[in-house]
């Protein structure tokens, strides 16, 4: 008898399998009997291999004691009985294995009986393990459908936890935007609100600040013109008790004559006796001079030139020498009015501004630049004589030839005295503000006010018609261009009368035509036409 190896093969051979392979190794056996002893060592090498491997060893061990005991035992041994052979087996009919297994059992050959038990051990086993197979498949596919079925259940909770967080999300957004838009609009509506309340306040109060200037411009504009007619009625009246005591401003005029030499007397024949002292005042002299031709339209350049000449002056300590110098700046003063101002009267104005200024700071020099101004120009304050007699044309300002002996001629002397009027105008219509040294309102006071025009003019008016020459319209015209806004803004209409008459009856007088008179008649019609030139202002 021999044993293959396929009978103890891996479960994955059917029984009809091994029934078939016992049934060819016995019809082989004829055939195979030369290489029985070759195969069989081979066969039984791998035999134990396959047996330890598939856990049959200690079966094959009881199967190989019982068949060297059956003689022992008294087991039929016909080793010409068949074994199962492939016919007896169905692969498709069960009923049929369990035929031949019963068959098997049947048998007298132990082979048969072993090979039967086995394989019904073998059956039952692969039963189990199918059994088992199946139980663990289907274990493993709960556990599968349980853990997809958790997968799917745990994503559609993460979704749906997603799907409300993002709904979440989506609704505090919603209220977040809602309430900022809400907020915002809250914001607009009471910053609009707020902005038109604003508003309303402002336009109230600019509304009642308006009332209030508006009565206050009234009011100072009521009291202003009271002011104005006061005060021209006031100098009216004063130039009326002068114009009515002739003799009144003759002593005046003669007075500023005596006060003319006394300067001679006093100031300019000791200094010239005292040759050191002439030289040492010679020397401040020539410093101060060359200030006056340097005056521009600036008020920068004036502050300089204002602030060199008192820096000269305050070097001076002695009392006969100041006055000298003093006397010099009003004669250079004068000079430079006769000269460059009756040329260019829009230049008066920063002369006048030094002038004025020296004027606040040294009164010695406001009376010494009245003398001059009144023995220069008598028409003034309001002085007149005949000029048909050598002594009344000294008095009326005409200037001698030294050498010659001869009087100027009219022209020159016309442009002369226009050019002083210009300039003493120009002083009288300017205010005293920050722009001048020292400047103190509380202790200031102007040396020559507008009011001095007032009585100027006055006085020209009543002057007695004998003595009223070509001079006379020619200096108030000089007035005109130079002050007469200033003149209306600060008498108002009592001015705008005093203007009408002199440029209208005044220059009707005796039924005459002279180039004063016309140019009168001419300024009169621009200012009914509200147009009034004047000079500008220094620049900053």
């Amino acid at each position: 008898m021999r044993f293959t190896p396929y009978l103890f093969s891996d479960d994955s051979s059917s029984d009809e399998e091994i029934i078939t392979e016992t049934e060819s190794d016995q019809n082989s056996d004829a055939i195979a009997k030369d290489d029985d002893n070759t195969t069989l060592v081979n066969e039984v090498t791998s035999l134990t291999e396959i047996l330890e491997r598939l856990g049959l060893e200690k079966r094959f061990n009881l199967v190989s004691s019982i068949y060297e005991k059956s003689e022992e035992l008294g087991l039929p041994q016909n080793e010409s009985s068949p074994l199962v052979t492939m016919s007896d087996f169905s692969k498709k009919d069960l009923s049929q294995t369990d035929y031949n297994q019963q068959k098997l059992y049947q048998s007298n050959d132990p082979t048969n009986y072993i090979t039967a038990s086995f394989l019904k051990r073998r059956q039952q086993n692969k039963n189990e393990v199918e059994s088992i197979i199946k139980a663990e498949e289907d274990r493993v596919r709960l556990l599968e459908e349980e853990r997809q079925r958790k997968i799917a259940e745990e994503k559609k909770r993460k979704e749906e936890e997603e799907r409300k967080i993002r709904e979440e999300k989506e609704r505090r957004a919603k209220e977040e935007a809602e309430r900022k838009r809400l907020e915002e609009e809250k914001r607009k509506r009471e910053a609009e609100e707020e902005r038109l309340k604003k508003e309303q306040r402002e336009k109230e109060m600019k509304e009642k600040l308006a009332k209030e200037m508006e009565l206050k411009k009234l009011k100072e504009k009521e009291d202003l013109e009271k002011r104005k007619a006061e005060e021209a009625r006031r100098v009216e009246e004063e130039a009326k008790n002068s114009i009515y005591k002739p003799r009144e401003i003759e002593r005046q005029f003669l007075q500023y004559i005596k006060n003319k030499e006394q300067i001679e007397i006093n100031i300019l024949k000791p200094v010239a006796d005292n040759k050191e002292l002439k030289k040492a005042i010679g020397a401040h002299k020539r410093k101060i001079n060359p200030k006056f031709g340097q005056l521009t339209n600036s008020q920068e350049q004036l502050t300089r030139i204002t602030r060199e000449i008192t820096d000269l002056l305050s070097l001076i300590g002695n009392e006969l020498a100041r006055s000298w110098i003093l006397n010099f700046v009003a004669d250079a003063i004068i000079a430079q009015a006769e000269t460059e101002v009756s040329v260019k009267p829009k230049s008066s104005v920063p002369l006048a501004k030094l002038t004025l200024n020296l004027m606040i700071l040294y009164p010695e020099l406001s009376q010494l630049l009245l003398i001059k101004f009144y023995t220069k120009c008598p028409m003034l304050i309001g002085y007149s004589c005949s000029q048909d007699t050598e002594e009344g044309r000294v008095r009326m300002g005409w200037n001698r030839d030294e050498d010659t002996g001869k009087w100027e001629k009219e022209a020159s002397y016309n442009e002369r005295l226009s050019g002083i009027s210009t300039f003493y105008a120009v002083i009288n219509r300017l205010k005293l503000d920050e722009t001048y040294l020292g400047f103190d309102p509380s202790s200031m006071k102007h040396p020559l006010p507008i009011r001095n025009s007032w009585v100027f003019l006055a006085r020209m008016v009543d002057l007695p018609p004998s003595q009223i020459t070509e001079i006379h319209y020619v200096i108030v015209g000089s007035w005109w261009d130079a002050c007469c806004k200033e003149f209306i803004e600060a008498y108002g209409k009592q001015a705008r009368k005093l203007l009408f008459l002199v440029s209208t009856e005044w220059t009707s007088i005796g039924n005459k035509s002279s180039a004063g008179r016309v140019r009168l008649n001419l300024l009169s019609d621009e200012l009914s036409k509200g147009v009034i030139d004047t000079f500008p202002q220094m620049e900053r």
